[in-house]
């Protein structure tokens, strides 16, 4: 899921993450990175750190007017699930769709997710 950023320039990403408890620490609930193949097509990777709650993001593109935004995600029934011989498929990429308006970008990440998005202009 990662390969669309070898190789790729960074783009800058401004993020209100939030937070969830874990015990008693506080963690980021969201994490995100972007980057511009050599092709010119945006990526952003985001992730849900949070292990039982959805969170739906937006994203603004400054300077980029989306038409498609589509990509995967990649969840399990617990984070540390594991493929096995007994259960191939405990964690396989699902296919995701962002909601766009405008300059933005509206997808729901599933808790413990990575989802990785490409935009389409």
């Amino acid at each position: 899921m990662y390969v669309p950023f070898q190789d790729a320039t960074f783009v800058p990403v401004g993020l209100e993450a939030g937070t969830y408890m874990q015990g008693n620490i506080t963690l980021p609930r969201v994490d995100a990175i972007a980057a511009r193949d050599k092709a010119g097509k945006l990526w952003l990777a985001v992730t849900n750190l949070d292990p039982n709650r959805s969170v739906t993001v937006e994203a603004s593109l400054k300077g980029v007017t989306p038409r498609t935004a589509a990509g995967q995600t990649l969840t399990a029934p617990r984070v540390d699930s594991v493929n096995t011989f007994e259960a191939p498929n405990a964690v396989v990429p699902k296919p995701i769709a962002a909601k766009i308006s405008g300059a933005t970008l509206s997808l729901t990440l599933e808790p413990k997710s990575v989802t990785v998005i490409s935009v389409e202009q």
